[in-house]
């Protein structure tokens, strides 16, 4: 997966490829470094999950939950065209940036705010109730706020990915499959023991220069929240 930025040329794009003949997808992404520039060793675990988890099962609907720019669903999208992706983020900016990164890519993805009730964290939920003043983003739509992802990933920290263990377990179907990081290895083992009342078979299942890659297969234990 190729991510190219307004500022990356076609020699760029010629330099990164080299002479290897191999298959590649190429994204165009605005938004600059605010947003990340998908080079982030946690970013490249998430990308190397959903590549590995859409190879070998049958993904029709994915969840980007933090979805910043975009990147981890429109790849999805990109790799699979049948597959539909939906962003959650409570940046409105990244909102807004995502929605248009999936425009400029043809990408089948849409991102929206998540309900307010869902967030515990205070200085988050300050930051949603920003972006609900500023209007004009959608909040999640209640028929894309239940338990109908085959998949789901989250890129952003320990501390929250913890409190929203309930939230994200309530949107992935039985059987569906999570992919977690943004954890520092010491703090996955306290993030597994949290997420394995919902998921079986939770692990690590990568690391990256200190990072971890948290994934599991969702199970039959219904989990409920406030968010409705």
């Amino acid at each position: 997966i190729i991510l190219r930025f307004p500022w990356h040329s076609d020699d760029d794009v010629k330099d990164i490829i080299g002479d290897l003949k191999i298959d590649f997808v190429e994204l165009q992404l605005e938004g600059g470094v605010a947003f990340g520039t998908g080079d982030h060793p946690t970013t490249q675990l998430c990308l190397g999950w959903v590549q590995g988890i859409l190879k070998s099962h049958n993904i029709s609907k994915l969840m980007d939950y933090g979805s910043g720019s975009g990147i981890l669903g429109m790849a999805a999208c990109a790799i699979d065209s049948s597959l539909d992706a939906v962003g959650v983020d409570i940046d409105i900016d990244a909102v807004r940036i995502a929605n248009a990164n999936a425009v400029i890519n043809k990408s089948k993805m849409k991102t929206y705010l998540p309900p307010l009730l869902e967030i515990e964290n205070s200085e988050c939920k300050s930051v949603l109730m920003k972006a609900y003043q500023n209007g004009g983003e959608q909040v999640l739509p209640a028929e894309f706020d239940a338990p109908i992802y085959d998949a789901l990933v989250a890129n952003i920290l320990a501390a929250p990915l913890v409190s929203l263990a309930p939230r994200i377990a309530e949107l992935i179907k039985p059987g569906g499959f999570l992919g977690l990081s943004g954890i520092l290895v010491p703090q996955a083992a306290s993030l597994m023991e949290t997420y394995s009342e919902f998921f079986d078979d939770i692990k690590i299942e990568s690391k990256d220069s200190g990072w971890a890659l948290v994934t599991g297969i969702r199970n039959n234990i219904p989990a409920s929240t406030d968010a409705r």
